[in-house]
């Protein structure tokens, strides 16, 4: 596939786009240089013609780029908000047919720990960050819904690139990044869904089963957490 990494400059982006650079044709967006990649293009997410430019013959689009921080609202609007805008009405002009979209657990922070969450659940956003990935979680239903673009939102957890294995049932691994995000891109006749982008682990917090059935993402690194800690 062609595809478009989103932020491909960033922690979860680099890693995203150096694993699929192995299988699959990679082209970068970030606001500033991505030297490991040889097809890039450098703008803010909010400059729709540089996106339009970006997404102009991909297959699909790890949409993986914008701003964290729960400060101040406008750089949220503009990148996270505008940008993402941007980058589905682009694809769709572009026909393009796939996104997978970077959204976070954080969306069910405040729910007590002692239950598994699932993708069902209403979102609990609290700060801008948090609820510009639930506005990119909506559009990404609506585009799937009106525009036929099959749509994933991987809701990812803790990565840190320092930390390549899990320790937590929130720890995303580097290994199971590349998986989540590919098979969200690849996996076959997906209109729109849900799933949670984090590792494997003995205390179930988070429905996996879901997206094994949804995208085929099964991950292959665990944590190991002492049961009195599942609180």
């Amino acid at each position: 596939m062609k595809i478009l990494v989103t932020g491909a400059a960033g922690q979860v982006g680099s890693t995203v786009a150096r694993g699929l650079r192995k299988h699959h044709q990679v082209r970068g967006h970030d606001r500033v240089p991505m030297p490991e990649l040889d097809d890039t293009i450098v703008s803010d997410l909010n400059d729709f013609d540089a996106v339009l430019e970006a997404t102009r013959g991909m297959d699909g689009v790890a949409h993986i780029g914008g701003l964290p921080g729960d400060d101040e609202w406008e750089p949220i609007h503009q990148s996270n908000i505008v940008g993402t805008y941007n980058v589905f009405e682009a694809c769709r002009r572009n026909g393009v047919k796939r996104v997978a979209f970077a959204s976070r657990v954080g969306v069910l922070s405040r729910y007590p720990r002692g239950a598994t969450l699932t993708v069902d659940i209403v979102p609990t956003p609290v700060g801008f960050y948090t609820i510009s990935k639930v506005f990119g979680e909506s559009i990404a239903y609506s585009y799937a819904r009106e525009h036929d673009i099959g749509c994933v939102c991987v809701r990812i957890g803790s990565f840190n690139l320092s930390r390549d294995q899990p320790e937590h049932p929130l720890h995303l691994s580097h290994g199971d990044c590349l998986r989540v995000f590919e098979q969200a891109l690849v996996h076959p006749n997906v209109t729109f869904a849900v799933v949670f982008g984090v590792s494997d682990s003995n205390w179930p917090l988070y429905d996996l089963e879901h997206g094994r059935q949804a995208i085929g993402y099964y991950p292959q690194d665990r944590s190991l957490v002492p049961e009195d800690r599942w609180s």
